[in-house]
């Protein structure tokens, strides 16, 4: 999928824009989905929108900082490129101490799908595998990402169903979004 596939819709709460890079199962919408990947820039310190009962990671892609501030006080500085798990409906407030940022989100609804998100960089290839009844994706964040059976390049897409392994190699000074996604029941 190339950044022309993805579908750019505002947040709930209409303080933004995010960028769906996949959503399921087919048909699905932002109220209904199991399992959502998307792209947002943070342009403005705001609440994020709640989604009670889903899981999710999210992935700082910018360089600038980014903050998250819980209802219970709790601040986490987001790592760059460094994946942080947390329950959607705990809608934390960014904050952003050096300007505007984006972010890749991945959403699982919680009893149906689980998610394990990985960054591979240039030194990290290797060979992942898909859970029984699940997928893979690769996205491109920079650079290009070989992993069999396709090369993407960055801002690209890559969900791989049906086979046990994927290799996956990142071109020199590249980095790969990685996410393996598994039945928690039958979807």
């Amino acid at each position: 999928m190339t950044e022309q596939d993805y579908r750019t819709t505002p947040w709930k709460n209409g303080r933004g824009v995010t960028e769906d890079v996949l959503l399921l199962p087919q048909g699905a919408t932002h109220e209904n989905f199991d399992i959502r990947i998307s792209r947002a820039p943070i342009v403005d310190e705001s609440q994020f929108s709640p989604f009670p009962g889903i899981d999710r990671t999210i992935t700082r892609l910018g360089e600038n900082p980014l903050v998250l501030r819980f209802e219970d006080g709790e601040e986490v500085a987001l790592g760059h490129l460094s994946p942080y798990r947390f329950d959607s409906v705990s809608a934390p407030c960014s904050q952003l101490p050096g300007g505007a940022s984006q972010v890749m989100n991945v959403m699982t609804r919680r009893g149906r799908w689980s998610a394990r998100v990985a960054v591979v960089g240039n030194s990290d290839g290797g060979s992942m595998s898909v859970p029984p009844g699940g997928l893979l994706v690769v996205h491109a964040v920079r650079g290009e990402c070989i992993a069999s059976p396709g090369r993407i390049d960055a801002g690209e897409t890559l969900i791989v169903r049906d086979v046990a392994r994927v290799d996956i190699a990142p071109g020199r000074d590249s980095v790969c979004l990685v996410a393996a996604f598994e039945p928690e029941t039958r979807a």
